[in-house]
């Protein structure tokens, strides 16, 4: 069996797998509510693994691995980043969220307030437009991840690629909903995890060991590669570090990650869903970092070429069949961020915006599909013409949600209500800053979008919330 026949078998398996647990959830689907939250039916496994594959994108496995084969240890920094992120929110966002949701059915829907709240409107209206825009992009992001991964599967062009692979996850997105979407998302995570694990221990085994592994980054001859700042120094260096750490902070922000919070089952056991999530999250970032560098010094991957460091570890080290479950394992990240993302996408227009026919049920799911299908046809035409990295495409759009409702979910978790007017104030200058601050560099990238704005929104809000209290 020759490689590429080999990596199709793994591919078309997988596939048919994901479309399996679709149609199979969808007998379990019968009205809007099921279709967005599943009847928060959601045990602590499935919970934990499909939040973090939603949170993990393409990104995660092609970004992190890519920017650390060209940054070298300097990409450490997005360990306290990343992991503080996910501490953050399965301690402290995670058990809040599932008992205080109420009836609500999304991160807008919870937010805004309960009905006959001041200013819902509003509010619903401005968070959903922010979050369709910024979840298009992202959602354009990881298809444009798709084409290199099937490029190098199947040999073929990249636009084919990005077609495929936004053909078979809004497939089964559209079959099952949110319980196609979480099982198949937990799926998906196990695949990551294991990559992240059998990766990374062939790469360091390749190079003879942890003490061949630490010499050899060491010897690549690259400025700063060895250097904890790369070739930074001074301000330029701290905010480089302040820049990736910051990446923590939009962790609670992400609708298409805690809303699997919301899903969870009332008896389902939230020590063992944070124990899964955390060890997961370690496994996944560290090894990857390792990847990466491995990458770099075993096969002097070039810097331009940076993002294919997974890919090139994955076919020197393994044989096709092998290689072909790694390839589906970027795929499984791409799908597992694209689906709930579409997700959310799909309930920002029929519940939080209320056009798919309020009270008449078949037609809110009709019409959840039908945005399903119409976000997912034009992100696809988005990825065919989009330029940056995948690393820098994501981040925009993750910073730009992080900072909207991060610090709000957070205040209105721990400090109570938040006054509506502020609560919308911090909304705008959260979202609006992080865009702003994406063009606006303070310190280094990523200063701005992903730390000042989350700031500013989280004081706004600190304010609504003593305001809320006097009244």
């Amino acid at each position: 069996m020759d490689r590429s026949t080999a990596i199709l078998l793994a591919l078309v398996s997988y596939f048919v797998a994901l479309l399996g647990l679709g149609w199979i959830a969808r007998a379990r689907t019968h009205d809007a509510a099921g279709f967005y939250l599943g009847g928060r039916t959601l045990g602590p496994w499935v919970a934990a693994l499909a939040a973090n594959a939603s949170s993990s994108s393409a990104w995660s496995l092609i970004g992190v691995s890519g920017f650390a084969c060209k940054e070298g240890l300097a990409a450490l920094w997005l360990l306290p980043g990343c992991l503080g992120g996910f501490l953050l929110n399965w301690i402290v966002v995670a058990p809040r969220l599932r008992t205080a949701t109420g009836t609500a059915l999304t991160l807008t829907d919870y937010l805004a307030g309960p009905p006959g709240t001041p200013l819902r409107r509003p509010i619903a209206t401005v968070a959903s437009l922010l979050t369709l825009g910024c979840l298009a992009i992202y959602v354009a992001s990881q298809m444009q991840a798709a084409g290199p991964a099937f490029l190098r599967a199947l040999d073929t062009t990249p636009a084919n690629g990005i077609v495929l692979g936004a053909v078979v996850v809004v497939a089964y997105t559209l079959l099952g909903g949110y319980l196609a979407v979480s099982i198949t998302d937990m799926l998906q995570g196990l695949l990551m995890a294991a990559v992240a694990v059998v990766v990374p221990i062939a790469a360091v085994l390749h190079l003879g060991g942890v003490g061949a592994f630490a010499d050899a980054v060491a010897q690549v001859p690259a400025d700063g590669f060895a250097g904890g700042f790369g070739d930074r120094s001074g301000t330029v260096a701290a905010g480089f570090a302040i820049g990736l750490c910051g990446i923590g902070l939009g962790y609670p922000g992400q609708p298409h990650a805690v809303n699997k919070y919301m899903g969870m089952a009332p008896g389902a056991s939230m020590a063992v869903a944070r124990a899964v999530g955390i060890g997961w999250a370690v496994a996944l970032f560290s090894g990857m970092i390792v990847v990466g560098l491995a990458a770099r010094a075993a096969w002097a991957v070039p810097p331009g070429e940076h993002e294919a460091a997974l890919y090139v570890a994955s076919h020197q080290l393994f044989p096709p069949i092998v290689d072909g479950l790694v390839l589906a394992a970027v795929l499984a990240a791409i799908m597992s961020t694209v689906d709930s993302q579409l997700l959310v996408c799909a309930s920002c227009v029929t519940h939080d915006l209320g056009l798919g026919g309020q009270g008449r049920r078949l037609g809110m799911l009709a019409t959840a599909r039908g945005t399903v299908l119409a976000i997912g046809a034009l992100a696809t035409v988005a990825a065919l013409l989009l330029r940056k990295s995948v690393f820098d495409n994501v981040l925009f759009a993750w910073a730009a949600l992080g900072s909207a409702f991060g610090p709000l979910l957070l205040v209105r978790l721990c400090l109570g209500p938040v006054a509506p007017r502020w609560a919308l104030a911090a909304i705008v200058t959260g979202g609006g800053g992080a865009i702003a601050g994406s063009y606006v560099e303070v310190l280094g990238p990523g200063v701005a979008d992903r730390v000042l704005s989350w700031l500013a929104a989280g004081f706004l809000a600190w304010i609504g919330s003593r305001i809320a209290r006097d009244r």
